[in-house]
């Protein structure tokens, strides 16, 4: 290796202002995003919850209307 190209590579111990700002910059946006993220999880989570019991409730009023129709077969079955 030549004198020249050793001159070349070199490391600053330096930080600059700007470096400091943007590192605080990004923390403070994950933390920010994450905490978001939590909150629409638990959105999520009440109307997945919601969702299902009005599936349930539809299912049992779709299950009395067939057991309606199935009464109102036999009957008619019957008086033939």
């Amino acid at each position: 290796m030549s004198q020249q190209s050793a001159e070349q590579w070199h490391m600053k111990k330096e930080v600059n202002l700007v470096h400091i700002i943007t590192t605080i910059g990004i923390f403070v946006s994950c933390f920010w995003y994450f905490s978001d993220l939590d909150k629409r999880i638990a959105a999520n989570e009440q109307s997945i919850s919601y969702v299902q019991s009005l599936r349930t409730e539809d299912q049992k009023r779709v299950e009395k209307q067939l057991d309606k129709i199935n009464a109102k077969l036999d009957r008619l079955l019957e008086s033939r």
